[in-house]
């Protein structure tokens, strides 16, 4: 049996893909910075509890981890329903494939959700409270390599051969380890996420400053969350290196000048990542945000392009068939605008002076 043959036929979609693969990326882009201020957030929090327990960082980011992870997984629905809609016949294969591991994120996920809660309440009055942050990270960082797996198992039809190979007793528990690229992929994601956590810190203690707090005594915490986010951003270039080395040859050669898009997108991705560094060395904490937004984004169409090169021998999205229907974008995006103004007031009401983030 061909790999080919393994894939369902695609459902249609009731408007244009171009619409579906804008909404795709904008939110992919939302979902990934909240994700990566929590897991970065946690690390950091992490490390500064074993140095100085109950010191300002801790404090400051504990309670602010509960609050970033329930927008992390709010936010991290819409992506996940329009890769869904595009790729679903690749995405819902994979995910039965190894349905096992990919089942557990939602229990793995309310897992992380209590602990950060434990940790914000009792690191304070529990001096083994760090253990409890070190397994949140720890689950967080399996959450990533769970979501890595799937994404990268859905652009390997060959790779499904396996579940006929291993028998009926491999259903659920089949794992992408066999792709060369999955690691470096794993590690440049996460290395991210770690160097955002810095970006994150900087951030907290410079809406501090805005509300009252001395701008000498956030200083030494937002100069160690600006350092920290360049020396990470700066590993992270050495393993976004060896990712795109571990991409199969073709594939790399279209990044490397052999397309014009494909090319040009990692060009400008990269283009963002000097500026964001220029600002983060600087310790210029808001434009460092404001180009990361960039660099992001940026990032977000180059993962887009190289899931086009994946499939290309598969699938291409252009031939969707389309049942045209526009009403349930425009209910999608009335309730998405409601949706953030709600949150946007929530915020403002979290952060109020006087009052707990």
């Amino acid at each position: 049996m061909t790999a080919a043959a393994l894939i369902p036929a695609p459902d249609a979609i009731p408007v244009m893909w171009g619409w579906l693969e804008v909404l795709l990326i904008g939110t992919f882009v939302a979902h990934i910075l909240l994700m990566n201020a929590v897991v970065g957030g946690a690390v950091v929090c992490l490390v500064r509890s074993v140095v100085s327990p109950r010191g300002a960082v801790v404090h400051e980011v504990s309670h602010a981890l509960p609050t970033l992870f329930a927008l992390t997984v709010n936010f991290g629905v819409a992506p996940l329903l329009f890769a869904q809609m595009l790729y679903g016949q690749f995405f819902y294969t994979s995910s039965v494939l190894m349905a096992v591991y990919w089942l557990s994120v939602v229990f793995l996920a309310i897992a992380a959700y209590s602990g950060l809660y434990v940790f914000s309440y009792k690191q304070d009055v529990w001096a083994h409270a760090r253990w409890v942050l070190a397994l949140v990270c720890m689950v967080l960082l399996f959450m990533g390599f769970i979501f890595t797996n799937n994404m990268t198992l859905m652009l390997r039809p060959e790779a499904w051969q396996a579940y006929f190979a291993g028998g009926d007793h491999m259903g659920g528990t089949i794992l992408n380890l066999q792709d060369p690229a999955l690691l470096p992929r794993y590690l440049h994601f996460m290395l991210a996420a770690v160097a955002v956590g810095g970006l994150t810190l900087a951030l907290l203690f410079t809406l501090r400053v805005r509300r009252g707090m001395a701008p000498e005594q956030a200083a030494p915490h937002i100069r160690f969350g600006m350092q920290w986010f360049t020396i990470c951003t700066g590993v992270q270039l050495l393993v976004g290196s060896a990712f795109l080395g571990s991409l199969p040859h073709d594939i790399r050669l279209l990044f490397l000048g052999g397309s014009s898009f494909q090319t040009g997108a990692l060009a400008v991705a990269l283009t963002c990542v000097a500026i964001t560094l220029h600002y983060s060395v600087r310790n210029r904490v808001v434009p460092t945000a404001v180009s990361l937004i960039a660099t992001v984004t940026a990032m977000a169409v180059v993962r887009a392009a190289l899931r086009t090169a994946y499939l290309e021998p598969y699938f291409s999205v252009e031939s969707l068939p389309v049942h045209a229907d526009y009403s349930p974008m425009v209910m999608f995006l009335l309730a998405f605008a409601a949706g953030l103004l709600c949150i946007y007031y929530m915020i403002r009401l979290a952060f109020r002076p006087g009052r707990e983030g």
